[in-house]
């Protein structure tokens, strides 16, 4: 098949969305397939960088069009060459990802004039759990009633990356539910067949704890981060458990910082780190904390579970699917410092507890390896055609 996915950024770029699209990508021309990715230049969205990137990654030619911002903090990303590109490269399926980008009309577009199957993986955010202001709501609401839905109607299939999101969709947008499938999240195994090595992180950040709290992703307003240091802040022993933060900044670090000085909590903002450094950063924490208002899957609680790390996630979104509560760690209530100090330490405290958690973990995790999920997504693709 001749295939091409699209996505408003592409790796070297960083994010979820982005992860998962470069694991379809390569994953499908492992197996014999033609792929080429369709996206912008963009680097981060918020901040607004845009940045001279590969036009080939792992073997995926990819195709970038110059990104342009729409209207301040109510921004829309338009990328007018992505018409062109997807109008002008042969495909026998077309695969757009993230509701609410240009390149799902853009992919509209070749589907009603060169009627080319689409499929669309929304990566759905409820328009409650945004981040950005009143204006950006504001152009979500009007985007939701008047475009949205008969956008996504438009796609001959939806792929959900959660039983929630699915379910989400649905009742936000009104999607019915029968032109949707679940193909959940996943890890590439092959990067996780040992489990990382701690101390790559501990060289090159020796001014960390021996112990500390991670929080891997973007530092954004949907995050739930306030909760996470006002947790750290009511353990016993504040003072002997660091806190990291590893993710781009969308605009939060400052106030972040602030709020952990005052509670005389060691936090650490790492940024964005190479590959090798993120993977033993899961592997040297005690847990890794995901404290969102909402996520449609969570694929560091998979990647911490790899790496035998304890997790404590929000009972919020498709977090329950991506980790077993009890087993692998903890769900608790979204906005409740007082239950995630609780969780955080009752692991702390003890080791055999972390240990059994983490064995747990590695084994759950092995349930999501790419290559099979690859397989689902081949077969939906044969199927439309």
């Amino acid at each position: 098949m001749n295939i091409i996915q699209g996505c408003v950024r592409y790796p070297p770029a960083p994010g979820g969305a982005e992860t998962v699209v470069k694991a379809y990508s390569e994953g499908l021309l492992a197996k014999g397939h033609k792929v080429e990715v369709i996206t912008t230049d963009l680097y981060t969205e918020t901040p607004f960088v845009k940045k001279k990137m590969p036009s080939e990654v792992g073997g995926v030619p990819v195709s970038r069009h110059s990104a342009f911002s729409v209207s301040g903090e109510a921004h829309y990303v338009l990328a007018p060459g992505m018409v062109t590109s997807f109008l002008s490269k042969k495909a026998d399926i077309i695969h757009t990802h993230s509701y609410g980008y240009f390149q799902n009309h853009a992919a509209w577009i070749k589907e009603k004039f060169q009627s080319t199957p689409w499929v669309i993986t929304p990566h759905f955010h409820p328009s409650w759990s945004m981040w950005g202001g009143a204006k950006r709501r504001t152009l979500r609401d009007f985007y939701d009633s008047r475009i949205g839905k008969s956008t996504m109607e438009s796609a001959d299939l939806i792929t959900c990356v959660s039983k929630h999101e699915r379910d989400m969709l649905v009742s936000e947008i009104g999607i019915e539910h029968g032109n949707i499938k679940i193909i959940y999240n996943g890890l590439v195994w092959e990067d996780w067949k040992e489990i990382p090595n701690p101390m790559t992180f501990r060289h090159k950040y020796p001014h960390i704890s021996e112990k500390f709290v991670l929080f891997a992703g973007r530092l954004a307003t949907n995050k739930g981060l306030p909760d996470l240091i006002d947790a750290m802040s009511q353990l016993e022993s504040p003072d002997t458990v660091d806190l990291v933060l590893m993710g781009a900044d969308m605009g939060l670090g400052k106030e972040l910082d602030k709020a952990a000085d005052s509670r005389n909590i060691a936090m650490h903002r790492l940024g964005h780190v190479d590959d090798d450094v993120y993977r033993s950063a899961l592997s040297a924490a005690e847990i890794l904390v995901l404290p969102s208002e909402y996520e449609a899957f969570g694929i560091v609680l998979l990647e911490a579970a790899a790496a035998s790390t304890p997790v404590i996630g929000t009972r919020v979104g498709g977090i329950p699917e991506a980790m077993s509560d009890e087993e692998n760690g903890f769900l608790v209530d979204y906005n409740d410092p007082v239950m995630l100090a609780n969780k955080i330490s009752s692991l702390i405290g003890d080791e055999k507890l972390c240990q059994e958690l983490g064995n747990h973990g590695r084994i759950f995790s092995k349930r999501f390896s790419w290559s099979s999920l690859v397989d689902q997504l081949e077969s939906e693709y044969h199927s439309l055609l």
